[in-house]
């Protein structure tokens, strides 16, 4: 592709307009005047592209700045590597502060193939279902050794498959236990044998090789393993071999082997277990570790401890990590300290070995660079008082890992201990975060940063500790200290004693804490309690993505999403910390919380019934009186109460007792397409003696939801109408729940403006208050699952009442929304009955006017997928019958966002950092389809911006198809998944950075309130009214055009009538060979150009398609001349909001195809978020096309904006 780019400026309305050249491929004219009242300033504009939280005053991260102490300036800097052993000895070890002088533990793992590569080695003890590792032949065996740790088991519990040539295993089978202690003399301490068959027949058949998975014919007979092997084991062993004989077998496949104690208890002997704060690399040769400083600073020596050293080697440095200079040589020697004396002025410092020991592998544990000029952290400033609550964000707070602390929370709380080891805390963020934040670990969204990052460093505990005062406004109130979310588990203190606990990462906590506070300084000490069963790392590769979840589900409630997906990679920490606000807040003896606005219309009248509703508690020893009143915009209501001592009760105004709450001409809360989600104003406030006790405030939605047929085929209704959900599944928000209101709220104004209506909360992994907020605010239901995973992705939890007592509360927490529509138990699968039991009683008693279903793909609704790119038609062909919740396939970035995405030397050909992001040939994305589209019907990708323009076309047409299919019968379809949490490359109509991709231009297209579109399967032109009303005197045109855009066909419909909720087929487009009778080259593609006209002529919606000779082939658009289009970009601004218009046209004789608009700063950086009406769009000779942008100040890095116009034939 080739662009335009055009820019000219004027101080009120700019105006920019393409002057093309014969003898060039454009031409850019930049005026001068503009001007700007915003100066730039760092608290004003948003932190950069992809930086979330983006807006300066919801980041509480500490400032980095230089000093000139003379110190370690290497402490706590991000380090990298060439190469690790494992996930554990990372390159972060190098800089921890920590020396070690021992060989850390390892895990070794082989068959008679050999050592198996670190992403297979915790296969089989990782606890997840599907996880597995294969072992060919009829005497095969798997070996473990772990290096510097011993175990003592008393049985294995083995799972797996055997599959096996039927005529020849005839003769029984063995499966021994072997220990040893040096790996040579092996001692048998259990066996299962049998002279006939293992376990038990399946009706599974196994193809004859199991490492293809190319829909090889599947032959071979298989049994399920399911076995117990007792161990006769006295002394503990570290390296154990499973031998598996058996004639006729072709492969045994592994997915668990489970150790266990006396009373089966699961021994965790993941290597991630044990800590040992050292660098070891994968391999010898030459392989290098570098620091980055943060800063260009100086220095004078470099202090590096080895326990495996390099025998040659020398000190380099860099300021862009790519050119380095070599400013020392390695002494050599066998000292484990060297102290090398070299002076020094860059950011980057290296150490490169040249030869290790015979060990083979480098271990290095610590290094050390002194001098001065390097960063250090200085605390955000404290938020304070913010709408009647004081937020401790920012402020003081510290954190440290819980090993390195000997001290306990009594202890850690109180005024005078010592915290100078302690890194300085983010507050709301989760622990990575804090070590991110501070430059201690490089940003995992970028490359393969990720790998650099130590999995057992943050495999612990963690203490965080902050010192505040109470404000003044708070004295002689009740204080409570809050909550909102930590994870998993939390111990508190506060002034030397134990507060409370929290337990489960979406419960509130809400402590008193009157009798524990004191004037002036209070400090705070949180023991966050790491997950119980952790798991292991899962890592893609270029051709897979190993398997999802695992073992972590047994601690749900938590972010379950964190041990890894094949759209999340595995999250160091698994988002542990204090990952939501802390705040105090004040009251009198009655707090209240939790209010619920009932709505009932009189329908087909919309006069609303009102039954508002709040939880009232005392906290007082005795009992108390007082009133509550509340209103609802204009609408006021009180009454009287008396309360218990310690108690909490509901307290509901019925419309029967306050005669103001009926049949009130209201506003109306509609979802976006229906009507305007109009919020209320709302609050309650509980007075004691006449004095105010407490107050909240929040926005109230006036709206009634019904259901029908929930468990056959689900239909929806808001406020009477007929709901058809169109949306995606968020599987995250961001992955290091960097989220705030800035993120939430333009990531679902993206869908408000795709024509989305509903949004699946998948597996509750979004627990913020803003994410509801701003799907009120735009109108989008939310489809609320509980922390339940497919059975297969992870066991059930654990601790039933931990989990009931977070959804109890969670539903409280939420049910003010407008915009909850619909509760759901479990992806894919059924909750266990208690917990299915308990989620009905939650929302039928808590939340009564919203239904519940246990399953997102059974009964009432459908799912599964598919998740691959498949042709337009196909899609047409796979109609859902049902409401269902996921189908999706790749949304590739485009270039701009690649490059932000992957080093420029893994940005070709794809590979396993292709796969890192997702993007791997196999698995449920399944890319090499993806791959395979883009080849038959363009051409094959030479390079990644190549790959990334043409993906647009796959993009923009899969995505509608996806759409335009469920169109068909309109029960609706929520994609798998609409948002991405992470720099990913499948599953999302935009991508992490904002960027819309053709996929979000194709969804929009296809989800039109009134929409005529091409149905590929039965050749039908089809007029779609999802929810437009009733519709008389349209006029539908067909026009089929060859490859220069002259007209073949012309048919038009009129005057066409459409009634609201109805699929109307007009007409067919007709077999190829009789639109190109008259054959020529220029009819090798053929263009479907739709357009759909209302009484006065006016264009309600427009549609265009490709037509191959061959389908899916449109090789031939290849030979299209280039063409430039005229271009006017005109745009003001009023308040910190711009709006833009471009006027486009094509008066060429050439078609102009996938055009795409691009708004960038004049430093070349992409100017995003920013809202298009519309993008990848293509121009027949004489058409013409005005276009609606709008963008915000603080997203401009105060850089006037470009506009670039790229296309496939685009000059």
């Amino acid at each position: 592709m080739n662009s335009v780019e055009t820019a000219l400026f004027s101080k009120r309305t700019i105006r920019g307009f393409a002057l093309v050249a014969a003898a060039c491929s454009a031409f850019v004219l930049v005026g001068c005047g503009y001007t700007d009242k915003t100066a730039f300033r760092a608290d004003y504009y948003t932190r950069g592209i992809g930086n979330y939280p983006g807006a300066p005053s919801e980041h509480f991260a500490p400032q980095m700045v230089k000093d000139d102490t003379y110190r370690n300036i290497a402490l706590h800097r991000a380090a990298y590597h060439s190469s690790s052993y494992d996930y554990n000895l990372t390159a972060q070890l190098i800089t921890d502060g920590i020396i070690a002088t021992d060989e850390p533990n390892r895990l070794v793992v082989s068959t008679p193939k050999g050592t198996l590569p670190k992403r297979e080695r915790e296969w089989t003890i990782d606890g997840g279902p599907f996880s597995r590792n294969y072992l060919q032949g009829e005497d095969s065996y798997l070996e473990y050794h772990w290096t510097q740790e011993a175990f003592r088991s008393k049985r294995l519990q083995l799972e797996g498959s055997v599959a096996y040539q039927a005529e020849t295993a005839v003769n029984g089978y063995e499966i021994d236990a072997l220990v040893s202690v040096d790996g040579k003399d092996w001692e048998c301490i259990g066996r299962l044998s049998g002279r006939g068959l293992p376990g038990e027949a399946t009706d599974t058949k196994a193809p004859t090789d199991p490492n293809k998975s190319d829909g090889s014919v599947r032959t071979l007979p298989t049994r399920k393993l399911n076995s117990t092997l007792e161990l006769n084991a006295d002394k503990p062993f570290s390296f154990l071999r499973l031998r598996f004989r058996m004639k006729g077998a072709a492969y045994w496949s592994l997915t668990e082997v489970q150790f266990q104690d006396e009373r089966r208890a699961r021994i965790t002997v993941l290597p991630s277990e044990r800590f040992d704060s050292t660098w070891m690399s994968a391999e010898g040769g030459e392989q290098w570790v570098y620091v980055d400083l943060g800063t260009k600073a100086e220095f004078d020596r470099i202090k590096l401890c080895w326990i495996r050293k390099a025998r040659q080697g020398q000190i380099e440095i860099s300021d862009d990590a790519t050119t380095w200079t070599k400013i020392a040589v390695l002494p050599g020697g066998t000292a484990a300290t060297d102290e090398i004396e070299c002076k020094g002025k860059a950011r980057y410092v290296r150490v490169l070995m040249q030869q290790p020991d015979e060990s083979g592998h480098y271990l290095l544990s610590e290094m050390e660079v002194y001098g001065k000029g390097g960063l250090t952290a200085l605390p955000a400033e404290e938020r304070g008082m913010h709408a009647g609550k004081y937020f401790l964000s920012g402020g003081n707070w510290k954190l440290c890992r819980a090993s390195a602390v000997t001290a306990g929370g009594e202890t850690i709380s109180t005024e005078h201990f010592d915290t100078s080891g302690w890194i300085p805390a983010t507050v709301p963020g989760t622990v990575l975060t804090s070590y991110m934040n501070v430059g201690a670990v490089p940003n995992p969204n970028y490359a393969d940063n990720l790998l650099m990052i130590s999995e057992s460093y943050f495999h612990e505990n963690f203490w965080y500790r902050n010192e505040f005062e109470i404000p003044q406004a708070y004295a002689g109130k009740n204080v409570c200290l809050n909550f909102d979310g930590i994870n998993w588990k939390a111990e508190i203190y506060l002034n030397g004693k134990k507060l409370d606990a929290i337990s489960g990462a979406f419960v509130r906590g809400k402590f008193p804490i009157g009798h524990l506070i004191k004037k002036g300084k209070n400090t705070l000490a949180v023991e966050i309690i790491r997950n119980a069963h952790y798991g292991a790392v899962k890592e893609k590769c270029e051709k897979n993505t190993d398997f999802n979840g695992g073992i972590l589900g047994a601690d749900n409630p938590t972010f379950h999403a964190t041990i890894g997906w094949d759209w999340i990679s595995t999250v160091r920490g698994r988002n542990m910390g204090i990952w939501n606000n802390v705040f105090l807040s004040a009251s009198g003896k009655i707090t209240v919380q939790d209010p619920l606005i009932v709505s009932k219309l009189a329908l087909p009248d919309t006069l609303a019934t009102l039954t508002p509703s709040a939880v009232v508690i005392n906290h007082a020893a005795e009992t108390v009186k007082g009133k509550l009143s509340g209103f609802v915009g204009e609408i006021r209501f009180e009454k009287e109460i008396e309360l218990l001592p310690n108690s909490k009760q509901q307290i509901d105004f019925l419309p029967e007792e306050f005669g103001q709450l009926k049949n009130r001409q209201l506003k109306l809360w509609w979802p976006n397409g229906y009507g305007t989600p109009y919020l209320y104003e709302a609050g309650f406030t509980v007075s004691v003696d006449g004095k105010i006790s407490d107050t909240l405030r929040f926005k109230a939605g006036i709206r009634q939801m019904d259901y029908q047929d929930v468990n056959t085929r689900l239909k929806l209704y808001v406020n009477g109408k007929r709901f058809i959900p169109l949306g995606g599944n968020w599987g995250f928000s961001e992955h290091n729940l960097n989220y705030r209101a800035r993120e939430y709220d333009v990531a679902v104004r993206y869908h408000q403006e795709m024509n989305f209506n509903m949004i699946r909360n998948w597996v509750g992994q979004i627990g913020d208050e803003p994410f509801y907020e701003a799907c009120d605010k735009y109108g989008i239901l939310v489809w609320q699952d509980f922390w339940l995973a497919n059975p297969v992705d992870g066991p059930d939890p654990y601790d039933e009442p931990m989990f009931m007592t977070n959804a109890e509360d969670y539903v409280k927490r939420i049910r003010n929304h407008a915009s909850i529509g619909l509760y759901c138990g479990r992806n894919e699968g059924y909750p266990p009955p208690t917990l299915d039991r308990a989620f009905r009683k939650y929302v039928r008693t808590l939340h009564p006017d919203i239904a519940y279903i246990s399953s997102s793909a059974d009964e009432g609704v459908s799912g599964h997928g598919p998740y691959r790119a498949l042709s337009a038609k196909t899609y047409f062909e796979l109609v859902p019958a049902k409401l269902h919740s996921e189908r999706g396939m790749p949304n590739v970035m485009n270039m701009e966002s690649l490059n932000r995405t992957l080093s420029p030397a893994t940005l070709w050909p794809q590979d396993d950092r292709w796969g890192q992001h997702d993007y791997t040939m196999e698995g449920a994305q399944r890319g090499a389809s993806f791959n395979e589209l883009i080849a038959k019907g363009f051409r094959k990708p030479e390079s990644a911006k190549e790959f990334t323009e043409l993906a647009q076309w796959i993009n923009y047409n899969g995505y509608r198809a996806m759409y335009e299919s469920s169109n068909v019968n309109r029960w609706g379809l929520i994609i798998w998944m609409s948002h991405p949490c992470w720099p990913s490359m499948v599953w999302q109509a935009y991508d992490y950075f904002f960027e819309p991709t053709a996929a979000y231009f194709g969804a929009k297209k296809a989800c039109e309130p009134l929409h005529i579109q091409w149905n590929e399967a039965t050749d039908s032109i089809e007029v779609v009214d999802l929810y437009a009303g009733d519709r008389k005197g349209l006029k539908a045109e067909l026009t089929v055009r060859n490859m220069r855009g002259e007209a073949l066909k012309t048919t038009t419909i009129s005057p066409l009538d459409i009634r609201n909720d109805t699929t109307t087929p007009i007409t067919k487009v007709g077999k190829y060979e009789d639109l190109a009778e008259n054959y020529t080259e220029q009819t090798d593609v053929l263009y479907i150009d739709l357009k759909l006209y209302d009484e006065h002529g006016e264009i309600l919606s427009e549609n265009f398609y490709l037509k191959g000779k061959e389908y899916g082939n449109y090789q031939a658009l290849n030979q299209l001349p280039k063409m430039t289009p005229t271009v006017d970009f005109e745009y003001s601004k009023t308040g910190n909001t711009w709006n833009g218009k471009v006027h486009i046209g094509n008066q060429t004789k050439i078609p102009s195809l996938l055009i795409r608009l691009n708004v960038l700063g004049e430093d070349g950086e992409q100017i995003l978020p920013l809202i298009y009406s519309d993008n990848y769009f293509s121009l027949m000779p004489g058409e013409k096309k005005e276009v609606a942008l709008q963008w915000k100040e603080e997203d401009t890095r105060g850089k006037r904006p470009h506009l670039s116009v790229t296309g496939f034939n685009v000059k």
